[in-house]
């Protein structure tokens, strides 16, 4: 019986170790988004998708013969907050799948850096690594920064409130400033609400 004793033991250390390296893979995935983000080629981008049209216009198959280098996914910039060591992805479409990986932004909404209010949502679940997760440390006063690939946009938090999930004035569309409305749910555990953060556009930079 010392094979089911084992077995038994085995077991037990995979269910403790589970979560922590689900949260380690997520938290991965965060990682090399942003660096193919940041470092992908433009040029080679637009190379890819014209080649691509060779398959498109004969409805063949994707050839993978060749390395190429990947495409963005989605994704559309970085949101940084220093004041919680936050550096997360933003993809467009706050779908599951992206939010597994980043920050979605809320498709209907404004585009980020326009006049009138752009949504972002993520996760504050720690399977799914850090995210939103202390998003609730941020007070008034502090500092967002979201990054493009041609501006770098600073906003200062003006509230934070928690709201019930179907309360949609927080969305509401400001025609006078550039507002950034951050998303998650409140509790971390069976949660009831959302917690948002409102933050007002103070700085814009041009890359």
């Amino acid at each position: 019986m010392k094979w089911l004793a084992y077995l038994l033991i085995i077991s037990g250390i995979a269910t403790m170790f589970y979560p922590k390296l689900k949260s380690m893979y997520y938290s991965y995935q965060e990682h090399q988004l942003l660096e193919d983000w940041e470092s992908i080629d433009e040029d080679s981008v637009i190379q890819q998708s014209y080649q691509q049209l060779d398959d498109v216009f004969l409805k063949n198959k994707p050839k993978n013969t060749v390395a190429s280098p990947k495409l963005q996914n989605g994704i559309i910039g970085k949101l940084q907050i220093n004041k919680i060591d936050l550096t997360i992805p933003i993809m467009e479409g706050a779908s599951q799948a992206n939010l597994k990986v980043g920050a979605g932004h809320l498709i209907g909404t404004s585009p980020i850096g326009d006049t009138g209010n752009s949504a972002i949502a993520a996760h504050r679940s720690y399977t799914y690594g850090k995210q939103f997760n202390r998003l609730p440390e941020v007070k008034v006063g502090d500092t967002i920064q979201v990054v493009t690939k041609d501006k770098k946009l600073t906003y200062r938090i003006i509230d934070e409130m928690i709201v019930l999930p179907n309360d949609l004035s927080v969305l509401k569309k400001d025609s006078t400033q550039n507002v950034l409305t951050l998303i998650t749910c409140h509790p971390m555990k069976n949660p009831t609400h959302r917690f948002i953060v409102k933050a007002v556009l103070e700085q814009e930079e041009v890359l």
